[in-house]
């Protein structure tokens, strides 16, 4: 009876986690707030939000694992995360073309809904959100306290849940969009448990999300 409310617990917790990372978004996604204040208020307002949440889950992690999950980064990890890249790289590039063939849509749901927030008052901070902080709140998250909560012991379970969970997290209109982000959820979370060093997904992960920075040039 204690491991299952303990389990319920962990669920509950979980569910939250998700729900307040979606939360420093919204002042973006209110065009009304956007028009009404001013981005050197917003700005620091949002960020401050994330540092506080990363602050948070970094802390849960710590406290169940009873250590940091991010390590040094080595020449070895390197090569690791670079044959992930090229992995993913590979299965975005099949994906899409599937989409675009069956589905007549050339970008995402969630990529269309993340270029509708980019405005040029918005582009330096989106950067800074899309390349830096997110990819450090869904790791924490979906990586790191959801394989400290769930699935303990067990790698594959683990890699495959913490995928869909992310995937399904992310705004999609067909199977194909949907499965571009779960696929995408399984590599990062491979290459979290593989190595067991956050620092290796969250390199993935921003060599993914760093093409971003070209709205800055635009």
């Amino acid at each position: 009876m204690q491991n299952f409310l303990s389990l319920i617990g962990k669920i509950c917790l979980f569910i939250i986690f998700i729900l307040l990372s979606q939360l420093p978004l919204l002042p973006l996604i209110s065009g009304q707030i956007v028009a009404r204040y001013p981005m050197w208020i917003i700005a620091p307002l949002i960020i401050v939000c994330y540092l506080i949440l990363i602050g948070i889950l970094f802390y849960t992690v710590k406290r169940t694992t009873g250590k940091s999950p991010f390590k040094k980064v080595t020449g070895k990890n390197i090569r690791f995360i670079l044959a992930a890249y090229v992995v993913m790289i590979l299965a975005k590039g099949i994906l899409l073309t599937l989409m675009t063939k069956f589905y007549h849509q050339t970008i995402s749901a969630n990529d269309q809904a993340i270029n509708s927030l980019v405005t040029d008052k918005t582009s330096l901070l989106m950067t800074i959100l899309v390349v830096v902080l997110v990819p450090i709140t869904e790791e924490l998250l979906y990586r790191g306290v959801f394989t400290s909560f769930f699935f303990k012991n067990q790698p594959f379970w683990q890699v495959a849940m913490s995928g869909v969970i992310f995937g399904l997290m992310h705004s999609s209109t067909n199977f194909i969009s949907a499965l571009i982000y779960v696929t995408m959820g399984w590599i990062l979370a491979y290459v979290y448990v593989h190595t067991k060093n956050l620092s290796n997904s969250l390199t993935l992960h921003i060599l993914n999300n760093a093409p971003f920075i070209s709205v800055l040039f635009n």
